[in-house]
């Protein structure tokens, strides 16, 4: 692992340009992970080529960034095909079942703590044809499942689109935690990412930002 990280380190540095690492001042910039997860694919592509014996560890999984305040690890989901960049911490998983009014849809759920942090990563089982006849009223009752789930309060509810999928970008709070979502319905799963701070600052920080945008299929 150590001998991955280290060339990962050194090819960063000699392929990302000097004045612009100077001028982030520091690696958990979201352009960093918009720009660098090329450099990262490409790196990543290279060393599976060389490794062929299927007991190996994928490559992606022992590549970490160390950013000075949180260590990030690609995080390869097969089963749910996508991967995330989550920081490194006391991690927990579980299986989470919401309730959509009259059916319920398993999640598998994958949780990090680090820091001040929770970084949550989750993928549904298969939908149903019927399930994904409405998008929009699926991601109502996944929204409103998600509620009822945490007791949290809803404080925006916004959608959005991932590439060409359907999907809404929500904030909750309770006493001591705020916490963005993001949920997604790709082909058929539904997606959701998240990110509890334990302050009520309603600012999105570049963390979860950069967190967000390193969701990518497999």
């Amino acid at each position: 692992m150590m001998k991955y990280t280290k060339y990962l380190l050194i090819f960063i540095f000699c392929n990302y340009p000097l004045g612009k690492l100077l001028a982030q001042g520091r690696f958990d910039r979201p352009t960093f992970f918009r720009d660098g997860q090329q450099l990262m694919e490409q790196e990543i592509q290279r060393l599976q080529q060389q490794s062929t014996p299927n007991n190996i560890e994928h490559p992606s999984q022992l590549l970490t960034i160390d950013t000075g305040q949180l260590r990030w690890q690609k995080i390869v989901f097969q089963d749910g095909n996508f991967s995330v960049w989550m920081p490194q911490g006391l991690q927990s998983s579980e299986t989470v079942i919401i309730s959509l009014g009259e059916s319920n849809l398993s999640f598998e759920v994958v949780a990090t703590h680090p820091q001040n942090y929770r970084f949550v990563a989750a993928y549904s089982n298969n939908l149903s044809s019927e399930q994904m006849d409405d998008s929009e009223q699926l991601l109502n009752q996944v929204t409103e499942g998600i509620i009822k789930e945490t007791n949290f309060t809803l404080l925006t509810d916004k959608n959005i689109t991932w590439e060409q999928y359907t999907g809404k970008q929500l904030t909750m709070k309770n006493e001591d935690e705020l916490i963005s979502f993001r949920v997604y319905i790709i082909n058929s799963k539904v997606y959701v990412l998240a990110v509890g701070q334990n302050d009520n600052n309603q600012n999105i920080s570049e963390k979860i930002v950069s967190f967000f945008d390193s969701f990518r299929l497999i």
